[in-house]
């Protein structure tokens, strides 16, 4: 019988060929840029969300600004209604209903001179 000799006829280590390092480059490729595009699409959609919610802020602070000088001509009403001693708010709010706008209780005769005098 013949000597083995110390090396063997095949090795048991797989062989790497241009081919498939070609395509774990490309799989890599391709993974980074799916990555990036995801991320792209992420942070334009925030932007958009942003916006939207930037709109919504200024909105409501338009409200808050109407609200508040509805609140201050209110608070003057029921100021110059103290200083000019009405027995209440009431009676302030029908002396200006009917001295400014011609308002009459119902029930009210209204007599009309038409002669002018």
């Amino acid at each position: 019988m013949a000597k083995k000799s110390g090396r063997s006829g095949k090795s048991n280590k797989p062989v790497k060929t241009k081919k498939s390092g070609s395509k774990v480059f490309w799989i890599i490729y391709v993974a980074i840029v799916a990555v990036v595009l995801y991320i792209a699409v992420y942070v334009v959609e925030q932007r958009q969300k942003i916006q939207v919610s930037k709109e919504q802020l200024s909105a409501l602070n338009n409200s808050i600004s109407l609200q508040k000088i509805k609140l201050n001509e209110l608070k003057n009403v029921a100021d110059a209604a103290e200083k000019n001693d009405y027995d209440s708010f009431a009676d302030y709010i029908e002396r200006i209903a009917r001295e400014q706008l011609d308002y009459v209780k119902s029930g009210e005769v209204v007599y009309i001179n038409i002669a002018g005098d």
